[in-house]
């Protein structure tokens, strides 16, 4: 399998791997290269781990993700630890959060595509993570209830709010449910290590849903956000609204990826405790 898959990277990188040949021809390659790993899912890795995912999800499993960030939270992450993934679209950080906490830690996971939720529950059950992981098929905001999701199959750039620009044309309007992370601990009588929060504009709401759960874990909660400013307008969020609530939680965001400005550039933080 590894052979074939290396001799079609070859011959994509010569032809081109955006031409109109290799892409007429990829989702033959990625239906044989299922076909023949029997449905099992094929061998990917990850940031040097290896993983079994469904081939027609490769392009959104890079083979270096978020570098690091996986390093930063390779290193802090323990065994035994509960991690809150919220947006997990297919389960890129639900697999590393699995093996990083491994081999006692529990995962949940957040995410409302139906789409993105199916191909989540295969990387699941591939790499044998059922009794380890829970996915919970809602959406993250500051109140519970039922928002509209402007979704695309499984991409990772579906939101809540509005529309992403970027999938003009392609969305398609689904009504799902919304939940708060202080009511979801509260019912479900959990306390998390870690939260990672990547929700495409979202994440300012989501924490504020938050409030109880990060006050009351003072220092002992990890929290990593994916910050989006520029589609903070969706969720009604402004760089004031953001620093009011930071300042509230006494958090300051730490940039992870290079950002100038973590409340202005686009990029993944690590909020601090002050």
């Amino acid at each position: 399998m590894s052979s074939l898959q290396s001799a079609a990277r070859r011959a994509a990188g010569l032809i081109g791997r955006e031409s109109v040949l290799i892409r007429r021809l990829r989702p033959a390659y990625e239906s044989f290269l299922d076909w023949s790993a029997g449905g099992r899912g094929i061998p990917w890795p990850i940031n040097g781990v290896t993983y079994r995912i469904d081939p027609h999800h490769r392009h959104r499993l890079g083979q270096n993700y978020d570098a690091e960030v996986a390093t930063f939270l390779r290193h802090r992450v323990k065994p035994g630890a509960l991690c809150f993934d919220v947006g997990a679209n297919v389960g890129v950080y639900v697999m590393q959060f699995a093996h990083w906490s491994a081999p006692g830690g529990q995962v949940v996971a957040f995410e409302p595509n139906p789409s993105a939720c199916r191909v989540l529950e295969k990387h699941v059950q591939m790499n044998k993570l059922d009794e380890r992981v829970r996915i919970v098929s809602a959406a993250v905001a500051e109140t519970s209830g039922e928002q509209v999701l402007y979704a695309a199959e499984a991409e990772g750039m579906s939101r809540l709010g509005a529309p992403n620009q970027a999938l003009d044309g392609k969305v398609t309007e689904i009504t799902v449910p919304v939940v708060t992370l202080d009511e979801y601990c509260s019912t479900e009588k959990l306390q998390p290590d870690w939260l990672f929060v990547d929700i495409e504009g979202f994440e300012i709401a989501a924490l504020s849903g938050a409030r109880e759960l990060i006050k009351n874990s003072r220092g002992q909660l990890g929290i990593i956000v994916e910050m989006h400013p520029n589609a903070w307008s969706s969720a009604n969020t402004t760089r004031a609204r953001a620093e009011s609530l930071l300042s509230d939680l006494q958090l300051r965001a730490v940039p992870l990826t290079g950002q100038t400005d973590p409340l202005d550039d686009y990029g993944i933080v690590h909020l601090e405790y002050l």
